[in-house]
């Protein structure tokens, strides 16, 4: 029997959201009662008592730092190891960037460093819930309030998860999400914010009623795009008809999946206006709804799966495994380890059929697109960004997949060495 052929992610996009597409882009109705409809029911899940539909993250992102009333200087503490976009669109904006150290295996943001990084100048702090790990806010708010500190929770990759007990995007002032087709929960492409402030999100739809509509071919582009990442991560096509492919271009020096999906990275020289975005349509939002109804299932796959992850690589030698903040229910959006020799051990996992990646994330204080950050000293985001490798944790994955995971990681840890 061939092994198990295991890849790197599956996207949540499935028959019936292409059903929910085609649907959708047959009939006519009102745009903005599905829209509505969405964040409404977005809202309620988070505990927060508004939702806005935004075209990307980035852009929400800064809709709510100009909506919380922040001025250009005023200084921004963002973790080190973050997406790089967050800090691009900062900048180019008229803040200053403030990087502040993440914890070495949570790689998330760490309170204590936060709090070092505040000077009298610090508006504002972005707990970045990286990986589907939740920051721990307790601490995070406690610190925030005494100074007076907006925060805004970058959820990205953390819809659903909770922190005691609450879900992630209802502590700070405000939050934003993101929809892409390789999240646990997908609008084809989009984005959210949310908050408890009426204020802002008054501003937030008054901004996005002045954006165009998002042109329906790219809805249905994506959708195409959506089915041909479902079918290549069939357990019936993958092993034959992709992972072969990864493995060569794996030898060749490449990587085909993340140049596919990958983004350059770029260095804004202004911060980008409505004109460059267009605001998400009823399709987006009834796919969104449909994922809304299964995304606690899929969260609780992705759960299981990282916590037997957990038990079973918590003493491979060589190998660092993730840790949590006391009170994290994370979602595990990524399973991600360290190793020494990371691309050594990329290399043997690929050839024992595990499929896995470095990821997208920036250690911000060493990127040549930032040159202004390199004086920031971040340890732990320097020695993470240097080691760590994803490993496979979707929601399709069965327990064949996942000891056999284990068993590849293992051997395949004691053929690299340490």
């Amino acid at each position: 029997m061939l092994s198990p052929r295991i890849p790197r992610f599956s996207p949540s996009f499935s028959p019936a959201e292409l059903l929910t597409v085609a649907h959708s882009l047959t009939r006519r109705g009102d745009e903005h009662a599905a829209i509505r409809r969405f964040e409404h029911e977005f809202a309620t899940m988070i505990g927060v008592k508004h939702a806005v539909m935004v075209p990307s993250a980035r852009y929400g992102f800064l809709l709510l730092l100009r909506g919380l009333g922040l001025e250009p200087g005023d200084e921004i503490i963002v973790p080190g190891l973050t997406y790089w976009a967050i800090p691009s669109i900062a900048l180019a904006a008229g803040f200053t960037v403030v990087p502040a150290d993440i914890g070495l295996h949570s790689h998330v943001l760490d309170p204590a460093a936060f709090e070092a990084a505040i000077t009298p100048k610090t508006k504002a702090v972005v707990p970045t819930h990286l990986f589907g790990t939740p920051c721990d806010m307790p601490r995070i708010l406690e610190i925030a309030r005494k100074h007076g500190i907006k925060v805004i929770e970058d959820t990205a990759q953390a819809t659903g998860a909770r922190m005691a007990g609450e879900m992630v995007g209802s502590f700070g002032d405000a939050a934003y999400y993101t929809f892409g087709l390789t999240k646990n929960m997908t609008t084809l492409s989009g984005a959210m914010v949310s908050t408890d402030d009426d204020e802002l999100a008054a501003t937030l739809r008054r901004e996005m009623a002045t954006a165009q509509p998002r042109p329906i071919g790219k809805a249905l582009k994506e959708a195409m795009v959506g089915t041909a990442m479902m079918v290549a991560t069939h357990k019936w096509v993958y092993p034959f008809a992709v992972h072969p492919a990864v493995v060569l271009g794996n030898k060749l020096g490449q990587d085909p999946i993340h140049e596919r999906f990958g983004e350059a990275e770029v260095r804004y020289e202004r911060a980008p206006d409505a004109s460059r975005y267009q605001a998400p349509r009823a399709v987006q939002a009834e796919v969104g709804l449909r994922q809304l109804s299964k995304i606690e299932r899929l969260n609780s796959a992705r759960a299981a799966n990282g916590r037997f992850l957990d038990e079973h690589l918590a003493h491979v030698p060589g190998l660092g495994v993730p840790t949590y903040p006391d009170g994290a229910e994370a979602i595990y959006m990524s399973f991600v380890v360290h190793h020494p020799q990371r691309t050594a051990l990329a290399d043997a996992l690929r050839g024992r059929g595990v499929d896995t990646t470095v990821g997208y994330m920036s250690d911000i204080t060493r990127s040549p697109l930032f040159p202004e950050l390199e004086r920031f000293d971040c340890p732990h985001t320097r020695e993470a960004f240097a080691n760590l490798l994803h490993l496979p944790v979707h929601p399709r994955l069965t327990r064949r997949d996942l000891k056999h995971m284990v068993e590849a990681v293992r051997a395949s840890c004691l053929e690299v060495g340490a």
